[in-house]
């Protein structure tokens, strides 16, 4: 358009004055018509040849289509033509400076009609931001075209070509080498419509804090536009071969699959409103949506409204494709996922709205760290709908056929109803979640967002659950009875899972009560447990046949202060338990009982009679029972009920025969300690010391 305006001009000021003869020189000096001038004009004719040759020269040219003036502008005409009708030259060369560029040898031809001011201007080998150009321009006194082709055109030069680019350029630092073709045409008051087509090779680009990331991008842009009563209309169809693209948002890949978006578009300048229209976005076989979206351009950019329908999608796919590689949660990383999933999305200046629809969805977490080759979360065959909004919006509703928690701990088949509104997911009944062979029964469940993330409240209560189930899920030796109990509330806050108030468990026929129990990083890589415990009526008969202790009747209780758990192995604790003082049950401990307490003590038997005739009785009468430890440093710190002269009672014997169970150890190795359990639990032979 530039070069245009050039030749355009200078010819305007001359072809009105040219005369018949066989050789001539024009000094025009200084010229200027409708707003643009030129200076030390002249023209040369050399009429004599068989072929009219010609020179225009002016040291500086100015156009309102341009930027900047033209400087030093010479242009040899050798084989043209000359008469009262036309001006024409078939082969040309133009030199001059335009922005700073010296251009020189631009092949340039023209062909003008006098009569009917129709001018035809070719011109190629400009240099263009690095590459090269070449121009077709055919203009009369109403109407042009222009044909326009560039080649190795490098994108972050072309800000001293078109100085609006400069601030883009300068937010997204850009390299790239483009080529492209355009067609163009209008009127003497500007473009009236224009088509293109665009090829970028290896686009790469970046925000200055490295959020919004480029490499190697390239592809293609078909694109048309025209002007209709105003406002502009067209079609675009872009497509994505190479290359990656990241944000902080999603990761866009087209390595193994290319990308391919078209949509049509109308734009009003004068209430500055952008239109999209038909977008059909694919990238087969991840992903592909439809939509539409008006945008505001004034000022600033506003999305004013947006539509968006996905169809049905693998959302192993689309999450590993787009998602995993910008979520820095370790809970991410080890998490596998199957069935599809459709999206919609709607949004205008009113409201938000999204829904999702699950088909068949399979997810479980932490599948690779795990021993028994099953992860720590799961759920299967998860259907339903998912609405959200953030204003209020139809109820959701989603199912599951099964599941499981860490691995051996059973989901069954569960429906839930929830509301999903602003900041806010709440259940809107009460559901019950089958575990093993008890429920968990889910009264209240609500989830907002918090200052440091979301924040969860959930309150219910545990059915009873058999001791056997629970031991076979998590690999504990065969236990008896039944575990059941209320839990007040939980709360989820910047990672950490807190029961509010008392939770109580029911077990051995006892109670357990749990204080200040907090976890953090659940499923993460080193999962944490904090609580305190309070033991009451444990039944004794129930809990040592569990373990294969041997027999004790009676009751026990205790507390267990400043209990840590890192993943799921004691770190520290404070435990101590006894006989109750007001437990009148019958106090009764068998001969392997015995052995066990003894060895875990390093303990000696006094009484009545001595070690040796201890054979001839099976079981003992005794008053008190019980043991302490204190854990710190992977050394547990034991004692009993009460001191003796050398060491401290685990058993205080009581009738006859009287047997007294002593310890001597002050300090054992954690280590070795769970050894012993985890040996009688097994039916082993104890040795006592």
């Amino acid at each position: 358009m530039a070069f245009r305006a050039i030749v355009l001009g200078l010819l305007l000021v001359t072809a009105s004055g040219l005369l018949a003869t066989e050789n001539i020189t024009i000094l025009l000096g200084d010229v200027s018509r409708d707003g643009w001038y030129a200076k030390d004009a002249s023209l040369q004719l050399q009429l004599a040849s068989p072929a009219d040759q010609y020179t225009i020269t002016a040291s500086e040219f100015y156009h309102p289509a341009l930027d900047q003036s033209v400087k030093a502008f010479r242009f040899v005409c050798t084989r043209g033509r000359f008469s009262d009708e036309a001006v024409s030259c078939e082969k040309g060369v133009a030199d001059f400076v335009f922005m700073g560029v010296r251009q020189k040898k631009v092949n340039l031809n023209i062909n003008i009609k006098i009569k009917s001011q129709l001018y035809v201007i070719h011109a190629n080998n400009l240099k263009f931001s690095n590459g090269f150009l070449g121009l077709k321009i055919n203009i009369n006194k109403h109407y042009w075209n222009l044909i326009a082709e560039g080649k190795q055109i490098q994108l972050a030069s072309l800000t001293g070509v078109i100085p609006a680019l400069s601030a883009s350029l300068e937010a997204f630092p850009t390299k790239a080498e483009l080529d492209f073709s355009t067609k163009a045409n209008g009127t003497l008051n500007g473009v009236t419509r224009a088509e293109w087509h665009l090829k970028a090779n290896n686009l790469s680009f970046s925000d200055q804090s490295f959020e919004y990331i480029g490499e190697g991008l390239s592809g293609g842009w078909r694109g048309e536009v025209e002007n209709r009563k105003g406002s502009w209309v067209g079609s675009h169809k872009l497509k994505l071969n190479s290359g990656e693209l990241l944000t902080p948002q999603f990761y866009l890949s087209a390595k193994k699959h290319p990308v391919f978006l078209q949509f049509n578009l109308a734009y009003q300048p004068k209430i500055k409103a952008l239109a999209l229209k038909a977008i059909d976005f694919r990238q087969d076989p991840l992903f592909k949506f439809t939509g539409e979206a008006l945008l505001s351009l004034a000022n600033t950019l506003h999305v004013q409204s947006v539509g968006i329908r996905s169809s049905p999608a693998d959302l192993s796919a689309l999450f590993k494709a787009y998602f995993q590689p910008v979520l820095v949660n370790p809970l991410f990383e080890d998490i596998e996922l199957a069935g599809k999933v459709a999206i919609e999305f709607k949004k205008s200046t009113a409201r938000s709205d999204l829904a999702l629809t699950f088909d068949h969805i399979h997810l479980e977490q932490g599948l690779q760290g795990s021993d028994k080759g099953r992860g720590q979360f799961a759920l299967y065959d998860l259907n339903g709908k998912l609405n959200w909004s953030d204003q209020e919006t139809d109820n959701s509703q989603i199912r599951w056929q099964g599941g499981h928690l860490f691995g051996g701990i059973t989901l069954g088949p569960t429906s839930l109803q929830v509301n999903m509104s602003g900041d806010r997911i709440s259940l809107l009944e009460s559901t019950s979640i089958p575990i093993l062979d008890g429920n968990l029964q889910a009264e209240k469940f609500e989830l907002t967002k918090g200052d440091l993330g979301p924040k969860v409240r959930f309150q219910g209560y545990l059915t009873p659950i058999s001791m056997e189930a629970i031991s076979n899920a998590i690999g504990w030796p065969l236990l008896s009875g039944q575990l059941s109990g209320m839990i007040p509330g939980i709360a989820y806050e910047n990672g950490e899972i807190a029961v509010e108030g008392l939770a109580l468990v029911k077990i051995f026929d006892g109670d357990i009560l749990i204080k200040q129990l907090k976890l953090d990083d659940l499923f993460g890589s080193l999962p944490a447990l904090t609580a305190n415990l309070e033991l009451k009526n444990i039944d004794l008969e129930t809990l040592t046949r569990a373990f294969s202790f041997g027999k004790i009747t009676g009751k026990l209780a205790g507390r267990v202060d400043g209990l840590r758990l890192e993943n799921w192995a004691p770190i520290s604790f404070d435990a101590r338990f006894a006989t109750p003082p007001d437990d009148e049950s019958r106090h009764r401990i068998n001969q392997k009982a015995v052995d066990n307490i003894s060895n875990l003590g390093g303990a000696g038997v006094s009484g009545a009679i001595s070690r040796s005739f201890l054979r001839f009785f099976e079981e003992f009468g005794y008053d008190r029972i019980g043991i302490s430890c204190r854990l710190e440093s992977g050394v547990c710190h034991m004692g009993g009920i009460e001191s003796a002269e050398k060491g401290y009672y685990l058993v205080k014997g009581g009738g006859i025969p009287r047997i007294d169970i002593m310890g001597f150890n002050r300090r054992t190795d954690w280590h070795v300690l769970v050894s012993k359990l985890k040996q009688i639990s097994q039916g082993g032979a104890p040795v006592i010391e």
